[in-house]
């Protein structure tokens, strides 16, 4: 296959594709590449912004109220995130995991206004 002025053009196998058809987040970790957010579903990134916004530890039935999802999708949501590391269900309830995009570090109580 020849690209728009007859050269050649790349050719990535699917698996190396994200779900818009862009290049896979790679980088030298791998953990940090599958925690990209870009690569969740929209009930997963509604559930991830649900915890990153309230900033508190929540249960499953908490986030089900906050998203307005039924429960049986808040669970398979978490499932997945708690596997890519982007979550801790913690003894207080589920928190937002590691990450680096927040300034206090997403800890729920790393505010000293809290």
């Amino acid at each position: 296959m020849n690209g728009r002025e007859g050269g050649p053009t790349a050719h990535r196998a699917p698996e190396d594709l994200n779900q818009e058809g862009a290049p896979r987040a790679t980088g030298p970790d791998p953990a940090w590449a599958a925690r990209d957010t870009q690569a969740l579903t929209q009930d997963q990134m509604i559930v991830y912004e649900a915890l990153a916004t309230v900033r508190r530890p929540m249960s499953a039935g908490d986030v089900a109220a906050t998203t307005g999802k039924d429960e049986e999708t808040v669970r398979a949501c978490l499932r997945v995130l708690a596997e890519r590391k982007m979550i801790v269900d913690g003894d207080d309830g589920i928190v937002i995991g590691d990450n680096d995009w927040d300034v206090r570090g997403a800890h729920p109580t790393a505010s000293r206004r809290d």
